[in-house]
């Protein structure tokens, strides 16, 4: 297929940090990292400012919000920012939490299950997706590789991301819909854990290999036009368009699906692999991009980096490039590595294929 494979991490989405006067981190645009997660969850907690997470004064504020789904959202936060406090990375208890079948139980008392803390985590990204100003470097790489007929070039994406900072910028060219399930099938993306009608040999594809952070509604069929399109489409673009608490609290509801995975969750990534092998085969530029190649990751990043068997050159855009090396030999025969670290981390590489 084709011979430039760009790999997405969460340093794809950092966007932009500033200062407050106060000296206080401020995220001016795109998401978190996971040892920033804390920090960024706190910025979302209904009533934060107050001190006390209010419960009273905060919701009367908050229109055609339940209270009961309203306090649920404000506990779910903060047992987020509890548990994300309490581990090296939320990743770490989410996996102690899938291998013993146990709960987490908060300073509060409040047992969090697996499942629970994934609908956790899918809901604070979305609302931090919702909040933010996306990182405007995904636009400028979709404008840069687009024709004047809408058409990407032949390339893969393999992105870890649970994000759809990709699509928000891809909306733009859509004159169709910008619901999210519909821009996958103009991306033709394969997502871990939606269904969709993804064309492996097609020119251009997008491969999702921990799902997304989206919910859809249980009640519909789970098709492509099938889940909830206005749920989702007033949580990214307005419209008649839903606050952030509002969102938070209907995604909280048992008859929204999480779309979220892990890595180590196999049942998804059994079903991609023969449409990954088929993307990746004829690689031979692998460009990396805001990824570090976790322990946690290690089998399926090494199932994909076996596979390009015709892999000739790296291209590693991030802060330390060098660890990151060190992680992808581990995975393959000796191959031309180089290293790339731009003067400046305003704009992803392109390679010189396109």
């Amino acid at each position: 297929m084709s011979k430039v494979t760009y790999l997405f991490g969460a340093g794809a989405s950092y966007g932009e940090r500033g200062t407050s006067n106060g000296g206080n981190k401020i995220f001016v645009r795109g998401l978190p990292v996971i040892n920033e997660l804390e920090e960024a969850i706190h910025t979302i907690i209904p009533g934060n400012q107050y001190g006390n997470y209010d419960t009273e004064g905060f919701y009367a504020k908050e229109e055609g919000v339940d209270k009961g789904a309203y306090i649920n959202l404000v506990n779910a936060l903060v047992d987020l920012k509890e548990m994300c406090a309490s581990y090296p990375t939320i990743d770490t208890l989410a996996k102690q939490l899938y291998v013993t079948h146990s709960h987490y139980v908060t300073e509060s008392g409040r047992r969090v299950a697996y499942d629970d803390l994934k609908r956790y985590l899918a809901v604070a990204l979305l609302m931090l997706q919702n909040h933010k100003t996306r990182d405007l470097r995904y636009d400028a790489f979709l404008a840069s590789i687009i024709d004047d007929h809408g058409k990407l070039p032949p390339m893969t994406i393999l992105s870890w991301n649970y994000d759809a900072q990709f699509e928000l910028a891809y909306s733009g060219y859509s004159t169709e819909s910008r619901y999210i399930p519909f821009l996958w099938k103009r991306l033709n993306v394969l997502n871990k854990t939606y269904a969709s009608d993804f064309k492996p040999n097609a020119d251009f594809a997008m491969i999702k290999l921990n799902g997304t952070a989206f919910f859809s509604d249980m009640r519909c069929r789970d098709e492509i036009y099938g889940s909830n399109e206005a749920g989702i489409r007033d949580c990214f673009f307005g419209g008649e368009r839903k606050t952030m608490v509002q969102c938070g609290a209907d995604y909280l509801s048992s008859v929204c699906h999480n779309r979220l995975s892990y890595a180590w969750e196999k049942d998804g990534f059994e079903k991609m692999k023969g449409d990954i092998i088929s993307r990746v085969r004829d690689t031979e530029e692998l460009v990396v991009i805001g990824y570090s190649f976790p322990y946690v990751n290690n089998s399926v990043d090494t199932f994909i980096v076996k596979n390009m068997r015709n892999l000739q050159k790296v291209i590693i855009q991030d802060p330390n490039p060098e660890e990151i090396e060190e992680r992808i030999r581990t995975m393959t025969d000796s191959i031309h590595m180089v290293q790339y670290v731009p003067k400046q981390w305003k704009q992803f590489y392109i390679s010189p294929g396109f």
